[in-house]
């Protein structure tokens, strides 16, 4: 099943660069980044030491419901770009050992029994065969230590 990783959207991240509130109304704040470990949520590469960031908490759903996580995530408080990713590649800030990968229906509610700590190496392995199940319309890859949002994946149209 080809599927493409998918970052932050640009209107979003415009949103936040232009000091728009947060998901809890609060103004993102302003960090500079020592160069270990700050993943950007829109480029999906990481801040590099002594570039400006943003922190922010966001709640990447359409709507306010039961199911819509909201947690801390980075930001380049400046422009930056998603990666040409071929379908099934790994976004370049997905290093760590391991990942909450969890699928989500239609309505953005979590399917249940889709979640999983999966390896860095299986990531694509456990997306494909999430995304074969027709309840499942998207893939959320989280942190497994801190449960922070990353991206998702979806079906390549």
């Amino acid at each position: 099943m080809p599927f493409t990783f998918e970052p932050m959207d640009p209107e979003t991240a415009a949103h936040f660069r232009a000091g728009g509130p947060d998901a809890y109304g609060n103004a993102p704040e302003r960090a500079v980044s020592e160069g270990t470990g700050v993943p950007c949520r829109r480029c999906m590469g990481f801040v590099a030491a002594n570039d400006p960031y943003l922190i922010v908490a966001w709640r990447p759903f359409s709507r306010l419901h039961p199911y819509a996580e909201t947690g801390p995530v980075f930001l380049h408080a400046e422009h930056c770009a998603p990666p040409q990713l071929e379908p099934g590649q790994l976004p370049p800030f997905l290093n760590s050992p391991d990942y909450i990968v969890r699928g989500y229906s239609a309505d953005e509610r979590i399917v249940y029994g889709t979640g999983e700590v999966t390896g860095l190496e299986a990531i694509s392995t456990s997306v494909d065969a999430l995304l074969t199940d027709p309840a499942v319309d998207a893939v959320h890859i989280r942190s497994a230590r801190n449960n922070c949002y990353h991206c998702r994946a979806v079906r390549t149209p």
